[in-house]
C-alpha cells in the first residue's frame, strides 16, 4: 500500500499497526503535493516496482497545517503552501452558505483529498487503473479511527439559476 500523508500528523505508526501489508509513504505538508512530471514518474516507479494495488490519501482531522490555513495562517510563508492555503480558504467561504459548521472540516478535507485523488489519477492515466484502488481517509484521534472521505462530493465553482 502507498499512503500520502502529512508528516505533522504522525500517522505512520498508527497506519503500520492496521495490517501486515508492506507500506510505503509519500509525505507533504497538509497533503499539498504537486503532481508534476517528476513526482508522477517516481510514483509510477514505486507502483510498478512494489506492485502497489492500493493508494490512500490520509489526513488527521486535527491536522495543524489545515487548521492553520483555516485560521491564523502562521505557516503561510512556507514555500509551496500559498496555493494550498488559498484553495482551502476559497472552499471554506463556499461552505459557509450551505454546510453546518460541525461537518465543515470533514467536507473541506474531503474536497481537498478528492482533488488530490483526481490529480493523481490524471497523472497515472497510462497505468492500468482498474487494478489500483485510490481512496481518502480522515483520521479522528478522539475515536482512534479512520473515516472515509465524502468520495462522491460535488462542488461547483459557481451556480447560475435562470
Amino acid at each position: 500500500m502507498l499512503f500520502f500523508i502529512c508528516p505533522t500528523d504522525f500517522l505512520e505508526s498508527i497506519i503500520d499497526s492496521t495490517s501486515g501489508q508492506e507500506k510505503y509513504y509519500f509525505s507533504s505538508l497538509g497533503n499539498s503535493v504537486a503532481f508534476d512530471a517528476n513526482a508522477i514518474e517516481e510514483i509510477k516507479k514505486i507502483i510498478t516496482e512494489k506492485g502497489i494495488r492500493e493508494i490512500s490519501f490520509v489526513l488527521a482531522n486535527d491536522n495543524c497545517i489545515v487548521s492553520d490555513a483555516l485560521g491564523n495562517q502562521e505557516f503561510s510563508e512556507i514555500i509551496g503552501l500559498h496555493r494550498f492555503y488559498h484553495a482551502l480558504n476559497k472552499n471554506k467561504k463556499r461552505t459557509d452558505v450551505s454546510w453546518r459548521r460541525s461537518n465543515r472540516k470533514h467536507l473541506l478535507l474531503s474536497y481537498h483529498l478528492n482533488n488530490k485523488i483526481k490529480d493523481l489519477k490524471h497523472g497515472l492515466t497510462d497505468l492500468s487503473m482498474d487494478q489500483i484502488t485510490i481512496s481518502g481517509k480522515i483520521y479522528h484521534r478522539e475515536q482512534n479511527s479512520f473515516v472515509d472521505i465524502y468520495s462522491e462530493l460535488i462542488c461547483f465553482d459557481y451556480v447560475s439559476l435562470n
